[in-house]
């Protein structure tokens, strides 16, 4: 047990607290705004002050965690404490920044409810962030300032306990297409064909007819290659199943066929099946309960997890909407064109609604990396995915978070823009269990 002073009490604060010492450390606190009561406690102590209290572990605040409501903060000067980046940096204390601050404004997105700078589909813009100007966005910097300060209290207090979380490796699936050429109507078909002709690419237009004339299977419909490499794996994956109307940015299948549905069945029976619903339901509610209803018909069940098509979100609107669909948790956190922690940390959270002051049940599972940011955007190699993949993976275990990733059904289906992804795949996947065994021997 760890007793924490601090001169009054705040939502903010109770959260982070929760955040730093329960979630991610494993610890439990005492919370006490009396001053005598703390220096005649003999448990391990964190003062949260700016009075030097010459007990425990001295932390001096920044004025985040009492405000109400968004104001733009002054972030000031980047600094280091022991080899990490830090911010809201504080003269005094044994700790050189507000570290609850810092933690609080990066895990509820603070900077994100006032950022008016969006990408042309309404997303919040990396360059923006605090984690691009700190050049931290490849590490889970709030779970390493946690872990910074478990050090600082075991020096103080040696005796003090803490029961760390397990690694915890995470592979989704975002299934946004299904079929590369079926299921798209005899009009589309026949045009996408003399486009072949025309192009005179003869090897596309073989496939596409044998694959039309169900004489070869749709490179897209690789499920049962998914079910294998996770039943020998002995790991569940996450699949989040497109349901929106056909669009731009949408499905470019005409209808879910009988057969797409009955997998999508056999898939729940062994994993968890979750909604990923249309581009245009971001922002519009009844379209997305709409979607939701129809996914849950198929499956015979509820489903009460998420993930944002095209990773498009605003902060708070889209994660309230969500709570009003009535679901429980959500994994879009990550930027699309930047791997990384866009939250600074790997551990799942609950949503903090800033603007209300108010903790939700909404949980927050932030991903890590997904296939068409480092084939996109980075240009990589499946060998150099692969590397940077399990980089990422060894810094999430150093802190026991959960790793999560996101690949897509057609990534995975070796055609020209994707060889050799699938191969690199089912050795990611192979790696990280090691790893994963590897982190629960040594614990």
């Amino acid at each position: 047990m760890i007793i924490v002073y601090a001169d009054e009490k705040s939502p903010r604060l109770d959260y982070i607290l929760s955040r730093i010492f329960n979630d991610t450390l494993g610890g439990k606190f005492y919370f006490t705004t009396n001053k005598d009561k703390f220096i005649a406690s003999h448990l391990p102590s964190v003062n949260y002050s700016f009075e030097n209290l010459h007990k425990g572990v001295w932390i001096v605040p920044h004025s985040l965690l009492y405000n109400k409501g968004i104001d733009k903060q002054k972030i000031g000067k980047i600094s280091r404490w022991k080899n990490l980046p830090v911010f809201f940096s504080q003269k005094q204390g044994d700790i050189p920044f507000d570290i609850f601050s810092a933690a609080f404004y990066l895990i509820t997105r603070y900077e994100e409810y006032y950022s008016k700078a969006l990408d042309i589909h309404g997303r919040y813009e990396y360059s923006d962030s605090i984690v691009c100007r700190m050049e931290c966005i490849e590490e889970p910097i709030v779970d390493q300032w946690a872990y910074a300060l478990k050090d600082e209290l075991l020096k103080l207090y040696p005796e003090c306990k803490f029961a760390p979380r397990s690694f915890n490796f995470i592979p989704t699936i975002d299934i946004d297409h299904p079929y590369l050429y079926r299921n798209k109507g005899f009009s589309l078909n026949a045009l996408c064909l003399l486009k072949d002709l025309l192009k005179r690419d003869f090897s596309i237009f073989k496939n596409r007819l044998l694959t039309i004339l169900h004489i070869k299977e749709d490179v897209y419909f690789n499920f049962g290659f998914l079910l294998q490499l996770y039943k020998e794996q002995g790991i569940k994956g996450f699949f989040f199943v497109h349901w929106g109307p056909y669009g731009r940015f949408d499905r470019r299948y005409i209808y879910p066929s009988c057969r797409y549905k009955k997998m999508l069945r056999q898939i729940s029976e062994e994993h968890p099946v979750y909604i990923h619903p249309s581009y245009i339901t971001a922002f519009n509610n009844l379209q997305f309960c709409k979607e939701k209803m129809e996914l849950e018909k198929v499956l015979g069940r509820k489903t009460e997890s998420s993930r944002q098509h095209f990773l498009r979100f605003r902060f708070p609107e889209t994660f309230r909407q969500l709570q009003t669909a009535d679901i429980h948790d959500d994994y879009s956190v990550l930027y699309s064109n930047q791997y990384g922690f866009r939250a600074g940390t790997s551990i799942p959270f609950p949503f903090y609604d800033v603007e209300r002051d108010q903790e939700t049940n909404l949980i927050i599972h932030p991903s890590a990396v997904m296939d068409m940011t480092l084939l996109r955007d980075f240009s990589m190699s499946p060998q150099q995915a692969f590397e940077k993949i399990k980089e990422l993976a060894e810094k999430v275990k150093a802190v026991n978070g959960d790793f999560i990733t996101l690949f897509h059904n057609s990534s995975l289906a070796e055609t020209k823009e994707w060889k050799g992804w699938r191969d690199m795949y089912t050795e990611m996947i192979k790696q990280i269990i090691y790893i994963t065994k590897k982190n629960n021997e040594d614990y």
